[in-house]
């Protein structure tokens, strides 16, 4: 196994660490006020195409991450959780067809639903938050439990991951992941790139 095999994701780590905040800091005035929110789920643009894909990227970071637990350090202690978080993310990259929906259906249909739509929208995009909260808690519990055989890049992982999931958890700390979830990216992608170990976790 050579490093190259995680050049990709960790290219994309970097690439989320940077759009991350771009995105969350560009949706800041929708938050509280459902007049801009309503006006940007009524039209499809940059915002849009960040959003896919800041979540498609962590999906693919995530999925490699339990890859490369599995392959070079023989620990699968976290996979379920990892499968879980790609679900929830998954569902709420859904949350676009509302946006898509609000763009080609007739403008009275579409008025006539505008606090159904909002509704969904922020019910999960608040739960998303919450339960990525409680993975990412116990994907770093579980990484420092094994922590005296971890390499140190994962070891500051598992700490940020910990940081994360109470954050998320709380909701109203929430927006102070714009700043800390590049930072595990950032983590992420040190790891995916180093020269690779050959330890093994029971």
């Amino acid at each position: 196994m050579q490093n190259k095999d995680y050049l990709l994701p960790g290219v994309a780590a970097i690439l989320v660490a940077v759009a991350h905040p771009i995105y969350w800091l560009g949706m800041s005035p929708s938050v509280g006020d459902y007049d801009i929110l309503w006006q940007d789920m009524m039209s499809l643009g940059f915002s849009d195409i960040l959003f896919a894909s800041i979540l498609l990227l962590t999906i693919y970071i995530y999925l490699n991450l339990k890859n490369i637990l599995n392959e070079q350090l023989n620990f699968n202690h976290i996979d379920l959780l990892v499968l879980i978080m790609v679900a929830i993310n998954t569902l709420w990259l859904g949350t676009l067809f509302l946006d898509i929906a609000s763009a080609v259906l007739p403008e009275n249909i579409v008025t006539q639903n505008k606090d159904a739509f909002l509704k969904i929208n922020l019910s999960v995009g608040i739960g998303a938050i919450v339960i990525l909260g409680i993975i990412d808690l116990l994907i770093g519990i579980l990484l420092l439990a094994k922590s005296t055989e971890l390499p140190t890049l994962l070891k500051i992982f598992a700490i940020m991951s910990v940081i994360q999931g109470v954050i998320g958890m709380t909701v109203f700390l929430s927006v102070t992941l714009i700043f800390i979830f590049p930072i595990t990216m950032i983590i992420l992608a040190m790891f995916f790139l180093r020269k690779p170990e050959s330890l093994e976790l029971v």
